[in-house]
């Protein structure tokens, strides 16, 4: 089966299928009502949660991407309270994707900036678990700096809405560096530094305001 409804009108065919509302919708896959309505009313033309959307909608996902092949997701009641599982015993999987962003991007980062910030032209999009939230990304590692934790060419999932600590890997710069760097997060008294993993690299005291564009939670690497 293929249609030639807009990505926008599939969202709205889906959550009507699934029998939720705006709200409801918004809630389970967390993400604001605002965002739903605009997401089906075409204001905004796609979403780093779609999956999530045609998961809990029970739709396919490549169906409410594209269009292409059936829509209906079978195995699972959409409307069940515990997230998808149906009388068949199949639990739906809770998965979402983030946006694979550039070095440039990251510098201004920021969990109020993050729907603004959405890419037209995603180079790639990464699978990843739902704890991290609507304003994660992701970063392809540019150098060998952070080895071995972190070797060149993987990708980082960083989510800019939890707090650094010491020792958090964050990806961050001084205010006086306009390069944005995934480095170690060291805190020692009232000074701040910039850790590699790579002895070869320099530690980086801050000086000034240290501004982090969030806190690496994962990695991930394809094969």
């Amino acid at each position: 089966m293929t249609t030639n409804n807009t990505i926008n009108e599939r969202i709205q065919i889906a959550r009507k299928h699934a029998g939720l509302t705006q709200k409801q919708l918004a809630d389970r896959v967390q993400i604001s009502q605002t965002a739903v309505h605009k997401l089906e009313c075409g204001r905004s033309r796609s979403s780093r949660r779609t999956v999530s959307i045609a998961l809990t909608c029970g739709v396919d996902p490549i169906w409410l991407e594209t269009g292409r092949g059936e829509m209906s997701l079978g195995g699972f009641n959409p409307n069940h309270e515990d997230g998808g599982k149906g009388e068949s015993g199949f639990r739906m999987p809770v998965i979402a994707r983030i946006p694979l962003i550039t070095w440039e991007e990251a510098k201004s980062y920021t969990p109020e900036t993050a729907e603004s910030h959405h890419p037209e032209n995603v180079k790639a999009w990464i699978p990843v678990a739902p704890r991290t939230s609507a304003a994660a990304y992701a970063l392809s590692v540019p150098d060998d700096s952070m080895q071995p934790e972190f070797s060149e060419g993987e990708i980082v999932i960083v989510d800019p809405t939890l707090k650094a600590e010491h020792n958090s890997f964050v990806i961050a710069r001084a205010d006086n560096d306009s390069r944005a760097t995934l480095k170690q997060l060291s805190v020692q008294g009232s000074r701040e530094y910039l850790k590699p993993m790579n002895s070869r690299y320099p530690l980086i005291e801050v000086q000034g305001e240290l501004i982090i564009s969030g806190v690496v939670t994962a990695k991930y690497k394809d094969y």
